[in-house]
């Protein structure tokens, strides 16, 4: 379960931009790994360095230094490309297809065999909600709808790594959540998926690990379950005293810390508005009420803007 699927060790990249050539360190001693059967988000601000990444794991890119395997094969090989789903983050069909003929394209590109490609067509553009206009022409479908005919292109070979560039870019609500459905159902049948967002609250619903890029440089690497998902609290309690202490311990409440005249307490969800209301029983003043684990905004503005030295 936990075999490497992807392993990126010590990879930078330099390109060279404008007249004069100057050199733009897009990657800078990059070491990520990825394991099999989870859903990991790759995220970082604009020109981080996320889609430098992922090109070179599918080896459209060469690092200067370093080195990148798939399954443990050669980035780029035609043995690990062909275990690969790629959605990229604009994705381009020919406008003069039906989503029926894009797909059968793909299909054949990818060397699927004919008997078995016109119901894995149907079965993936039904799942993504495009049942009903796959005999449309590609070029009068929205945004959404060409964003999700690109995942499932990606998925029409049932590979073995999804890897999604900004996958619900354009999709409104409901498809964002039909698209974080469909990458839980793929990781429940044992795919591994990696993907890149800005979409903080779609990576909370789907994500196991986060991984965050600064200016081309890993700045965080973290297992987000258990962390971001806790249901706990943390309440602040003003005008704290000895008398409130002993009558908050009779109901089985005490101060995970006391700082002078404030007290904090720890509680779940279900115990926040009995806690509270005994607190105001007592004509004490209620402080700041926030969640005890951080969310992931927070978690991304400390990191990705620099906050506490990061």
């Amino acid at each position: 379960m936990n075999d490497p699927v992807i392993e990126i060790r010590g990879v930078s990249k330099t390109f060279r931009s404008g007249l004069r050539r100057v050199p733009v360190r897009a990657l800078r001693d990059v070491a990520v790994t990825v394991a099999r059967g989870t859903v990991t988000a790759f995220v970082g601000p604009n020109g981080a360095g996320k889609t430098t990444t992922i090109n070179t794991v599918l080896g459209f890119l060469k690092p200067d230094q370093g080195s990148v395997s798939v399954f443990g094969l050669e980035a780029g090989s035609r043995e690990a490309r062909r275990r690969i789903g790629f959605q990229s983050e604009i994705f381009h069909p020919y406008p003069f297809h039906t989503a029926r003929g894009a797909m059968e394209f793909y299909g054949r590109l990818s060397g699927q065999p004919g008997e078995n490609l016109a119901e894995a067509v149907v079965y993936q553009l039904e799942r993504l909600g495009l049942g009903d206009s796959m005999d449309r022409k590609v070029g009068s479908f929205s945004k959404g709808m060409t964003q999700r005919l690109g995942l499932a292109q990606a998925l029409l070979h049932r590979p073995e790594l999804l890897l999604l560039d900004e996958p619900t870019t354009g999709l409104d609500p409901q498809g964002r959540k039909l698209v974080a459905d469909i990458i839980q159902e793929e990781q429940a049948n044992g795919t591994t998926v990696f993907l890149s967002s800005h979409i903080l609250s779609d990576i909370e619903r789907t994500c196991d690990r986060l991984i965050m890029i600064r200016n081309g440089e890993v700045v965080l690497k973290q297992e987000i379950g258990a962390r971001l998902h806790r249901d706990g609290w943390e309440i602040e309690v003003l005008g704290w005293g000895a008398g409130a202490d002993a009558d908050l311990a009779r109901a089985g409440y005490r101060p995970a810390r006391v700082d002078g005249a404030a007290a904090f307490f720890e509680c779940s969800r279900a115990e926040k508005i009995d806690l509270l209301r005994r607190v105001l029983d007592l004509s004490l003043e209620v402080g700041v009420i926030r969640r005890a684990a951080p969310s992931l905004e927070e978690i991304y503005m400390e990191h990705i803007k620099g906050r506490r030295g990061a």
